[in-house]
């Protein structure tokens, strides 16, 4: 117990992410270029399928979804709103507050994005994924002339049905496309020019275990309140993934 305790969470995720790394690059080099090249398409072709399926079906589900999460989420823009006000709760969690939300926006306006932004991070969404979420419930209850709290809510349904579709869609054509490119068993590789197939396939192998880090890193965003921002930006691969952000020009809400 006492050696579990002792454990660095940065030290865990360095070493799943270079273990990602090394896995991904050990197969690229036994598999070579062409089978290497196959299998970056099969990540590219998933990001591109879950982008598009989630696109076309997931706000479908948003009329569902809608009423199982619409109390939860609109005592939680409550909470955030009267913290922000600067009202403290009693020894219950109620906070004694005459107005209501929508008397207090009126009386004291411009407080909207700092409190659906620390809505969605009280959630535990990471910070760039609160801001993106943030500018979407502004610009709803603009053209909608909708409250705060309906704003969030539905921005938060949208959320959750696309990003929770987007996954799903690429968990599943990932493990179908990855299933027929191997039924066969083949390696492919470029006659007279072992060295090359070798170190190519190794570098191709590389891009992937980046690809897939990133993947990994991109889904670390809805988990904060089980690992912080801040935690995994501690670690050096995974801080220098969320930079470049590889993913930007496939997952887009």
């Amino acid at each position: 117990m006492e050696f579990l305790k002792s454990i660095n969470i940065n030290t865990v995720i360095n070493v799943i992410l270079v273990g990602i790394l090394v896995v991904c690059i050990w197969q690229g080099y036994k598999k070579g270029i062409i089978m290497g090249i196959i299998q970056v398409l099969v990540i590219i072709l998933s990001l591109y399928g879950a982008q598009l399926l989630s696109d076309t079906y997931s706000y479908e589900v948003i009329p569902v979804l809608k009423p199982f999460i619409s109390g939860y989420m609109e005592s939680q823009v409550e909470r955030t709103a009267y913290g922000v006000f600067g009202y403290e709760p009693d020894e219950n969690g109620n906070y004694n507050v005459p107005l209501s939300l929508s008397d207090l926006l009126i009386t004291q306006p411009g407080n909207e994005e700092q409190i659906a932004k620390e809505t969605f991070q009280s959630l535990g969404l990471y910070d760039s994924l609160a801001d993106t979420l943030t500018g979407r419930v502004l610009t709803y209850a603009q053209e909608n002339d909708a409250s705060l709290s309906s704003s969030v809510v539905t921005i938060a349904c949208q959320a959750v049905t696309w990003y929770g579709g987007f996954l799903l869609a690429f968990i599943i054509l990932f493990a179908i496309l990855t299933v027929i490119i191997n039924i066969p068993n083949l390696s492919f590789k470029i006659p007279y020019v072992g060295i090359v197939n070798d170190i190519g396939g190794a570098a191709i192998g590389l891009f992937v275990g980046l690809l897939m880090c990133s993947i990994l890193v991109w889904v670390c965003q809805f988990a904060g309140l089980l690992l912080t921002e801040q935690t995994l930006r501690g670690t050096g691969l995974a801080a220098f993934l969320m930079d470049k952000n590889l993913l930007a020009n496939y997952i887009t809400l």
